[in-house]
């Protein structure tokens, strides 16, 4: 937090972790990334259940659950690739800030719409490499052959969803002003 001319100002990246950064964009926009946290929970805690009833049933001597680890693993990307959008969101994410808090507010913010930026074209060429990866395996047909038998293009799926709602939330931080505290 920077005091700028007798006030707090705080900035999209300086918000205090679960406050959004900024409600600018409104309620639909607040469910959207809220959605994306539920389905995280949601997959982790499907996934922690699903490790439970497979250790309990191993050590009951049934192997009903053979394909327990090959689910947990796409549950971890869909649950990661979930989160992070809401995390940022929140403001959750980690920053290693000792340098950035000693530089005056005006750097502040600079060196803040900079790593917003990079954020930005990070993610969005993450998305865009997913998708163009996703239709590549949906035209060649490519298939997962392990213990679940599916069609490859499923797997980028959550990455490129992912990464797409973080470029938004990225491109959301570069446009909004800095929120106030307490307004």
């Amino acid at each position: 937090m920077t005091l700028i001319g007798g006030e707090d100002e705080m900035s999209a990246a300086t918000t205090p972790e679960g406050m959004p950064s900024n409600t600018t964009w409104g309620r639909p926009y607040a469910l959207l990334m809220n959605a994306c946290g539920a389905v995280a929970a949601l997959t982790f805690g499907l996934m922690s259940l699903l490790v439970c009833a497979d250790v309990v049933l191993r050590n009951l001597g049934y192997d009903a659950l053979s394909t327990s680890v090959e689910v947990t693993e796409y549950m971890m990307i869909i649950a990661t690739f979930m989160a992070a959008p809401w995390v940022l969101y929140l403001g959750g994410h980690i920053r290693i800030d000792v340098l950035v808090n000693n530089l005056p507010a005006p750097v502040q913010r600079i060196l803040d719409q900079v790593s917003n930026l990079l954020g930005l074209v990070v993610c969005g060429v993450l998305a865009w490499q997913c998708a163009a990866v996703a239709v590549d395996a949906h035209e060649q047909g490519a298939m997962v052959f392990k213990a679940l038998v599916f069609p490859e293009w499923w797997l980028n799926l959550p990455l490129m969803i992912g990464a797409g709602l973080l470029t938004l939330e990225f491109l959301r931080r570069l446009v909004s002003r800095p929120v106030e505290q307490g307004a």
